[in-house]
């Protein structure tokens, strides 16, 4: 068994990336299953809003963990609600940071932030943080995501979301300082709502703004070290021999070492085998051949794994068994 895939000390995280099409869901998913049929309690969630883990497992799924076999339970996330969810949130949020926003009118705010560009992303984002927080419940947690754009936006923007919250905490503690040097010379600040007094924070121990900086730079900080820990996370990029996904991969490649996220196997997907090759697919053949080359010559030191294309489409779990043996090897 891959060493990279044996949760030996803790839980083990995996994501299976790749351009639509590629048959990344049907390699985690028969993935999930070896891996349960090895002992190992398994998650595997479906954060691709173009859901089809159900269609291969022939079971319908929902967003919560189901049991699919021993070991290995399944979910597929409902985007529209993870949207939802996470701007109810941020508005409870800015609800209890700043008081005087309740005369606002923030429903249609956040009505048109629903629609805004990245919301997906960080609504993802969202929904991986809260199943790694319970990480410990699983020995394996396989993501099959959505097409790669979308999927390395959402794997960089823990570092991304570190960054500008270290740079709104340093905004928020000048405004702090400022605050206090007008106390010295003004008092303390009070503000009347709705009947109830409010004094203006100017102690990082009061604000609530800051509480919250620091809380959500601590959630961010613990995704970005799981996803950065090479013994605790690895991507599989899953693709076609065909120009167009080799090309994709590689993007996805050098991104994820930009952002210091162990890239670990590339699984060549629908590989044909023929002894005797008809004219017609010569050039498909030729055009196979070149792209294999120049995914052992562009991987070095990245497993790869060559999976051929079969007589019929791979459903059920005897498939699926049959070539997650062939991923997580013996």
């Amino acid at each position: 068994m891959k060493e990279y895939l044996s949760p030996k000390e803790g839980f083990k995280v995996l994501f299976f990336i790749g351009k639509g099409g590629v048959g990344k869901t049907t390699t985690s998913a028969a993935t999930s299953v070896t891996l349960a049929k090895k002992g190992y309690k398994t998650l595997i969630v479906s954060t691709d809003p173009a859901h089809n883990l159900g269609d291969v497992f022939m079971i319908k799924l929902n967003d919560k963990p189901k049991k699919i076999i021993e070991n290995l339970y399944a979910m597929e996330l409902d985007m529209e609600k993870l949207i939802q969810s996470y701007l109810k949130r941020l508005e409870e949020n800015l609800k209890h940071m700043y008081k005087y926003l309740t005369v606002i009118n923030l429903e249609k705010y956040f009505e048109v932030l629903s629609f805004s560009p990245g919301i997906e992303e960080y609504a993802t984002l969202e929904a991986i943080k809260e199943i790694l927080q319970e990480g410990n419940k699983w020995d394996i947690i396989i993501f099959d995501t959505p097409p790669t754009g979308l999927t390395l936006r959402v794997l960089a923007l823990p570092q991304i979301a570190l960054l500008w919250t270290n740079k709104l905490i340093e905004i928020r503690k000048k405004i702090l300082d400022r605050r206090k040097t007008i106390e010295r010379i003004q008092g303390e600040r009070k503000f009347v709502i709705e009947g109830q007094e409010y004094k203006l924070p100017s102690e990082e121990e009061e604000d609530a703004v800051m509480k919250e900086l620091k809380k959500y730079r601590e959630e961010i900080k613990y995704v970005h070290n799981i996803i950065t820990n090479e013994n605790k996370t690895s991507v599989i990029a899953v693709m076609n021999p065909e120009m167009l996904p080799f090309y994709e991969t590689e993007r996805a490649y050098e991104t994820l070492r930009k952002f210091r996220i162990p890239f670990k196997l590339v699984v060549i997907n629908k590989i044909i085998e023929l002894k005797d090759v008809p004219p017609t697919l010569k050039v498909k053949i030729e055009t196979q051949k070149k792209v294999m080359e120049k995914i052992a010559e562009r991987f070095k030191g990245v497993d790869i794994l060559k999976v051929p294309m079969w007589e019929e489409e791979p459903r059920g779990l005897e498939w699926l068994e049959k070539i997650g043996g062939m991923i997580v090897g013996d």
